[in-house]
């Protein structure tokens, strides 16, 4: 397990606008659509925008009460939290979700069977070796904890912080 001061964080790029937007927007349209339907089929709230510079989305709550278990998943731009564990895991959990929106932007329609495939062979490794405090889909996936500038390790132990932890949250208008 990594120490907290050890978790490689990087500061996203800023993400461009102009055609590089509407090309991104359209890329990704399908699994945000996807991520929208499921966020109404979930009942889940009025939806708000969240992100900065480097990512942005749109953020939906899930319903007090209702699936449990839940935490939180991003769909395209599409992010869906379950509200107390977002409660307790801070900016640091929407960081690392608006981070895996920008993995849609490479990988679109792709991506969801993509991490599909990769949450299950994470979870076939971690059956045979098993690393505490991460879940099965999450252990060994590399669009979890290597690939992405904001991996999962940061929900389980947030790192300490430092200039660089400031400047990947206020990427992400996380912080001020």
């Amino acid at each position: 397990m990594k120490a907290a001061r050890d978790i490689k964080l990087l500061v996203p790029r800023t993400r461009s606008g102009g055609i590089a937007c509407v090309l991104r927007a359209v890329w990704t349209a399908p699994t945000s659509a996807v991520g929208h339907a499921v966020a109404r089929l979930a009942g889940c709230g009025r939806p708000e925008r969240i992100g900065g510079v480097a990512a942005r989305a749109t953020l939906y709550r899930l319903p007090s009460g209702r699936c449990r278990g839940c935490s939180a998943i991003a769909i395209g731009h599409v992010v869906i939290v379950e509200p107390s564990f977002a409660e307790h895991h801070g900016p640091w959990l929407l960081a690392h979700e608006l981070a895996h929106t920008r993995q849609h932007d490479w990988l679109g329609p792709v991506y969801l069977p993509v991490h599909a495939v990769l949450q299950a062979i994470s979870l076939v490794l971690y059956a045979v070796r098993p690393l505490s405090k991460y879940s099965p889909v999450h252990a060994y996936n590399p669009l979890e904890r290597t690939f992405i500038c904001v991996p999962i390790d940061v929900v389980h132990e947030p790192p300490l912080e430092s200039e660089l932890t400031q400047k990947v949250l206020r990427a992400f208008a996380l912080a001020a």
